[in-house]
């Protein structure tokens, strides 16, 4: 099984569409991917034009012992799929409390015959910092970190770099949302090669406002704009990803 963790250190980076975009092509590639969620916005059913979300999933796994076959489904692009499931906030408080001082239970989750040997897990986690990141980069083969180009991204590139090292996986970063028409976003792609050297991607998702929209309309992007540049993008991505996971 082949972990691979999706963080940010800001929020708007766009790690749930990035998710569901891997989800879907890595699927079409002939893996057996499953996507979890692990950010108790519990969003990502939403993203995938769903009209409702699922009140229960991975969060009542971890506190309640829940049974994953209960709460985990397939989507309509043929991936398994593992909401977070509706919380409250002392749940969500209870949860990382257990995540800090019983971080087996995250190892004894991925060990259940719910995942396949051969399984590519997608995890979509909270913003850094959160006690999600932490727990699963320290069990992922891969990290890909998500920035956008302005200050406030480059800026906690510097907080999270000691915490990869940590991590038993490589980690990449990747810049979301660029328009190389802007002197700005040249200048933030200089600095961060600059402090990435080769851990930064040598390429990066254009922004485009199809994305909104297909969200809105509740379309996955590749069907609302198929010739869409950040399709383009966003299958030049995944084959890096089948590559890399071998």
């Amino acid at each position: 099984m082949i972990i691979i963790a999706l963080v940010s250190p800001t929020g708007g980076a766009g790690r749930t569409s990035l998710a569901i975009a891997a989800a879907t092509q890595l699927s079409m590639l002939g893996r057996n991917v499953t996507l979890v969620q692990a950010d108790p916005i519990n969003n990502i059913e939403f993203q995938l034009g769903c009209a409702s979300r699922s009140p229960r999933g991975l969060g009542h796994v971890i506190l309640q012992g829940e049974s994953l076959e209960q709460v985990m489904n397939t989507s309509s692009a043929g991936f398994k799929l593992l909401p977070f499931g509706e919380v409250s906030i002392a749940q969500q408080l209870a949860i990382d409390r257990v995540l800090m001082e019983q971080p087996q239970r995250l190892t004894e989750l991925f060990q259940k015959d719910d995942f396949a040997e051969d399984a590519v897990v997608i995890i979509d986690l909270p913003r850094w910092p959160a006690p999600w990141c932490q727990k699963v980069m320290a069990l992922s083969d891969l990290n890909l970190i998500t920035l956008i180009p302005d200050s406030a991204s480059i800026l906690g590139i510097d907080t999270l770099l000691p915490h990869l090292l940590e991590s038993r996986g490589a980690s990449y970063f990747l810049m979301n949302r660029f328009d190389s028409a802007k002197v700005l976003h040249l200048d933030l792609w200089t600095l961060c090669k600059m402090k990435l050297s080769h851990r930064l991607l040598p390429f990066y998702l254009h922004e485009d406002q199809a994305l909104a929209e297909s969200l809105a309309a509740g379309l996955a992007l590749a069907d609302y704009a198929p010739r869409s540049q950040l399709v383009e993008d966003q299958q030049k991505l995944c084959n890096w990803i089948d590559a890399e996971i071998g």
